[in-house]
């Protein structure tokens, strides 16, 4: 014949008394990464940035507003494709050879410089002559945007 199953009432564990166990046990536990965080806490309150910090998450939707409106504007938008554009160009460059163009060579550090004739061979080289291009197409874009710059500061 079946034996009856013993009634057990569920009783769910406390877990305010499993949270104070654990608030006690944790200055024991995790002293030094305590005693780092109220250091922390305390440069950040002796600059100032904490109350930056507060400010700034109580300001909450304002700021994230004022940010992206200052991001959204045309000139903001064309600064930062030009700035991504720009970065591209400077990863590509050889970091060597750019310590070089500057500083020169060690060899060529006493020497005069180089002669216009040598300076023009240099420049006959298909690398030199895309540099130049480039340069000047740069120098273009530069030159116009001062000049629209100008002209709507006159206006």
């Amino acid at each position: 014949m079946a034996q009856p199953v013993p009634f057990r009432k569920f009783v769910p564990p406390d877990t305010r008394d499993d949270l104070a166990r654990k608030i006690d046990e944790a200055p024991r536990d995790h002293a030094e990464a305590l005693l780092s965080s109220l250091q922390l806490l305390q440069q950040l309150h002796d600059t100032g940035t904490l109350d930056l910090l507060r400010g700034a998450v109580g300001a909450g939707d304002a700021v994230v507003n004022h940010i992206v409106n200052i991001i959204s504007t045309p000139e903001m938008v064309n600064g930062l494709r030009n700035l991504l554009a720009l970065s591209k160009v400077l990863a590509n460059i050889d970091p060597d050879s750019l310590h070089n163009a500057i500083d020169g060579r060690p060899e060529d550090r006493n020497r005069k410089p180089p002669s216009l004739l040598s300076i023009g061979k240099q420049m006959n080289s298909e690398d030199a002559r895309l540099g130049l291009a480039t340069a000047m197409q740069l120098l273009t874009a530069f030159g116009g945007a001062i000049r629209k710059s100008r002209e709507t500061a006159s206006e």
